[in-house]
């Protein structure tokens, strides 16, 4: 449960408001929601959405919009320097989107939210089971 907290609060941070649960936030993350569905097919496989989640989360941490996610950077926007050095494979001291979504380290921690989400163990989670992922995490933290 604490894994879609987690992801709740993620999305609802990633669209300005933190944990927010008001009708505008709402409409906020249902079009966060179908822009992680790239193919518009309704819903948002594994894959969609870790790309999306992320190309977020690297936009956030490139702080200086250069492309790279620099130890510095990684580590100023609350990441440590261990798994910095685990992302980056190359060494280079930068990470780049491609590494990013490459990773297996990141793609494993997000994985749990997104496999909690899909109830019916499909390999897709529909708008229905993001919003009762949602509402199950609003109960949980009230």
């Amino acid at each position: 449960m604490k894994r879609v907290i987690l992801a709740v609060c993620l999305i609802g941070a990633l669209s300005g408001g933190g944990c927010s649960t008001t009708p505008k936030r709402a409409a906020t993350v249902e079009i966060l929601f179908k822009k992680a569905d790239a193919d518009s097919d309704g819903r948002v496989s594994r894959r969609e959405y870790e790309d999306f989640m992320i190309e977020e989360m690297y936009a956030r941490f490139d702080k200086n919009g250069d492309g790279f996610i620099t130890e510095a950077e990684f580590v100023a926007d609350g990441g440590t320097v261990k798994s910095f050095r685990v992302i980056n494979v190359s060494g280079s001291g930068k990470i780049t989107l491609a590494e990013a979504k490459n990773s297996k380290f990141i793609r494993n921690r997000l994985a749990a939210p997104f496999v909690e989400a899909d109830v019916n163990g499909n390999g897709y989670v529909t708008w229905e089971e993001f919003q009762t992922a949602r509402a199950k995490a609003r109960a949980y933290v009230r």
